[in-house]
């Protein structure tokens, strides 16, 4: 016992229906004195030595039916993150919700469900141009930066809605722009086609999924994992673009109810997941693609979607075919992650001993 504490290098696993835990020690307290340590899945030898003793934060893994608390946050007690632009993903998921309803049409113009101010004969972005970045809205960084070298929008300046919709610029024909301003209008467009605010519908959908723990954040967060009272961005101005504030175990939680059809169809889902080469191989409001992880046979299909605000890093991945996810969250912004498709780098290396490994 005295090794899970102090190591915080206990894997610890719950079942599907099991409740979300704040951290890792909690399961192993409430195996009690003189408890025999769970044993280790076969993968896990090759999964610990891929994290590397160095990695800053925390990790989970959904596989084989098991959520598996690989690393653990050592401020056990603050494990709120910010899951900054896996909100996206999550906005996306409720567009494609409200597409299956029949209330908003992916190619049909915005201002259809959202006014937009005049802005002579510029086209209006579809809903599917916001979801994938060709809008042609201001962006939030490009505005004035506040003292601490954070653009305003997301400190101390004008922000929200009417903000972005001000002095747009035609939609892209081609290519895309990345530009936090197009979740936060379908996000106005989610509230105009539901009647009901972001912030209400994020929390009712996910709980309606068995995700309950995630919430859009209304004013500035004060206990976020590994921050203090210092930390130049509030969380709460980047609304339906990053906004949403939890646990990683939240994170897995979201994916698995992707995965198990709880959030939409398989043919929503498919639609969202459906991704353009020409772009990056981007989907809607997150990236698909085909790449081979070491140890696996043939190419493996990864849903991607990161989230960065301030010095927090986030990669969530999602395995459709193997029904698996896994969670990465770091706050050091010196971190790298590196890329799957350079088949190198430490989200390869954990990705390919999580999805493929089972040395033991």
């Amino acid at each position: 016992m005295i090794r899970f504490v102090a190591g915080l290098l206990a894997l610890v696993w719950s079942s599907l229906a099991g409740p979300a835990m704040a951290c890792a020690l909690q399961p192993v307290s409430m195996l009690g004195d003189g408890a025999a340590e769970p044993a280790r899945p076969p993968f896990y030898a090759g999964l610990d030595a891929a994290i590397g003793e160095d990695f800053p934060g925390e990790v989970q893994l959904y596989r084989n039916g098991l959520t598996y608390w690989v690393r653990s946050a050592p401020d056990c007690e603050n494990a709120t993150w910010p899951w900054a632009s896996i909100t996206k993903q999550v906005v996306a998921v409720l567009v494609m919700q409200e597409a299956e309803r029949g209330t908003l049409v992916l190619d049909a113009p915005a201002t259809g469900y959202l006014p937009f101010p005049p802005a002579g004969d510029l086209a209006a972005p579809s809903v599917r141009a916001l979801l994938r970045h060709q809008s042609g809205l201001r962006n939030p960084d490009d505005s004035p930066k506040d003292a601490n070298g954070v653009p305003d929008f997301y400190s101390t300046g004008p922000s929200g809605v009417e903000w972005c919709l001000a002095g747009r610029s035609a939609p892209l024909a081609g290519g895309w722009s990345y530009n936090n301003c197009d979740y936060i209008v379908l996000g106005a467009v989610l509230e105009s086609v539901t009647g009901r605010p972001v912030s209400a519908l994020v929390g009712e959908r996910l709980r309606a999924a068995g995700v309950p723990g995630p919430m859009l954040a209304a004013r500035r967060p004060r206990s976020l994992a590994r921050s203090g009272a210092e930390f130049p961005f509030d969380i709460s101005r980047y609304g339906a673009s990053a906004g949403i504030v939890g646990s990683v175990n939240d994170i897995l939680a979201f994916d698995r109810a992707l995965l198990d059809g709880r959030l939409l169809s398989p043919e929503a889902k498919a639609e969202m997941w459906e991704s353009d080469p020409a772009l990056g191989y981007m989907a809607l409001g997150q990236w698909v693609y085909d790449v081979p992880l070491s140890g696996c046979h043939g190419a493996v299909r990864i849903v991607e979607r990161r989230g960065a605000i301030g010095g927090y890093q986030l990669r969530n991945f999602i395995l459709p075919e193997a029904e698996m996810a896994l969670v990465l969250a770091v706050k050091d912004e010196s971190f790298h992650f590196g890329e799957l498709w350079q088949q190198q780098g430490r989200s390869f290396d954990i990705l390919s001993a999580a999805a493929c490994g089972d040395a033991t």
